[in-house]
């Protein structure tokens, strides 16, 4: 099961990787299109992806712990939960009090690629205590 986590852990990254290239893209696009284009649709779709994957590996690290498998640093324990809520924050970060049907909605992207960032900087600390 632990090659599964792993595994699992390359795809989140990798996963998370696309989705700030995209919210990036968006970003730059709206700003060219004075914000008539955005890749909103793309970005949401990456941004569940992400949840997703991150609650698959979560599950799969569940697992591990209850057959009595340890992370090697305790704060692993800490940095799943984590990541697992770091995308839906900047979810909400990025909604709260816009209307999206205006033209500065696609700026809501911006709280995207920080709420990205921040997670590859967690799944990197995940690595570090695995």
């Amino acid at each position: 099961m632990t090659d599964a986590h792993q595994f699992l852990a390359r795809v989140v990254v990798a996963a998370t990787i696309a989705m700030l290239l995209a919210s990036l893209w968006s970003v730059i696009a709206a700003r060219r299109a004075e914000g008539r284009v955005d890749h909103r649709f793309a970005v949401d779709r990456l941004v569940l992806l992400v949840v997703g994957l991150v609650a698959a590996n979560g599950f799969a690290g569940s697992l591990l712990l209850a057959g009595g498998s340890r992370p090697a640093d305790v704060l692993h324990l800490l940095y799943g939960p984590a990541a697992l809520v770091t995308m839906p924050i900047g979810v909400w970060l990025s909604r709260r009090g816009r209307d999206l049907r205006s033209p500065a909605a696609p700026r809501h992207h911006g709280w995207l690629v920080a709420a990205a960032l921040v997670l590859l900087g967690i799944e990197l600390r995940l690595f570090m205590t695995g």
